[in-house]
């Protein structure tokens, strides 16, 4: 049987972040999943521990998680879901109840990274984070500048038991990024595709033309990894090579 599809990493609960506002545009982001052939998402809002409290975000994720499951039933659309969070990148984080941060029924926890400065710690915070027994999923890592300067970084972190998660959305432009990302996919760094869908017109479900971009065995690799990771199953990926700046590039 062939694996299922899975989405680890969307914006379609409504009303709750920067992602879907009203039901209507979560029943229209779902059906364009669908339409790719998604069989299951994770619905991960931004979690921000300086901006909110854990227990009013899981309060507000649960009325839309609620609302979302109702209006599907009633509209027909059978994609399944489980609840998560994009958890921002805070030493405080270590304070918290992980389990209610992490992926639903499982031990990945979701963590985006600061996009515009390079904290310091984070390397410890992710190995906190998983001497409490989870698994840190770093989200969009081509999005870190520092990262892109520097894949070393990325490759520690990874050797070090995180997992990277890449946007399709990425992978599907041409240019630098894209040809950056292929790097990262032959040094095995990166191991789950997301679409990171917000809107349906300006960043929609993406996840076919995502998976079509990607060498056939990364394809088949991180559609299986998807659903490892939706189920809660150990994900064993590959050892990862560490890059090497030559001649004015990584290779």
């Amino acid at each position: 049987m062939p694996p299922l599809l899975i989405d680890p990493h969307c914006h379609l609960l409504p009303g709750i972040d920067d992602g879907s506002r009203n039901i209507e545009t979560t029943l229209a982001l779902l059906r364009k999943e669908q339409e790719d052939g998604v069989q299951a998402v994770v619905f991960t809002p931004h979690f921000y521990y300086e901006r909110m409290t854990l227990e009013s975000f899981a309060a507000n994720r649960q009325a839309a998680y609620r609302a979302t499951a109702a209006a599907c039933k009633q509209a027909g659309l059978r994609v399944a879901g489980r609840l998560g969070a994009e958890v921002y990148f805070s030493p405080g984080l270590l304070s918290l109840d992980l389990r209610q941060l992490a992926f639903a029924g499982t031990n990945y926890l979701l963590v985006e990274l600061p996009t515009t400065f390079q904290p310091g710690g984070i390397g410890e915070v992710l190995f906190a984070i998983q001497q409490r027994g989870f698994t840190p999923i770093l989200a969009h890592v081509e999005r870190y500048p520092y990262v892109t300067e520097d894949p070393t970084l990325l490759y520690q972190w990874v050797s070090a038991g995180a997992l990277a998660q890449i946007n399709a959305s990425s992978l599907i432009r041409s240019g630098q990024t894209a040809k950056m990302l292929q790097k990262y996919i032959r040094w095995n760094l990166v191991h789950l595709l997301a679409s990171d869908a917000h809107s349906v017109d300006h960043r929609p479900p993406n996840l076919k033309d995502g998976y079509k971009a990607l060498p056939p065995q990364a394809a088949r690799r991180f559609m299986k990894n998807g659903e490892q990771v939706f189920w809660g199953n150990p994900l064993v990926p590959p050892e990862p090579v560490e890059p090497q700046y030559r001649f004015g590039q990584w290779n």
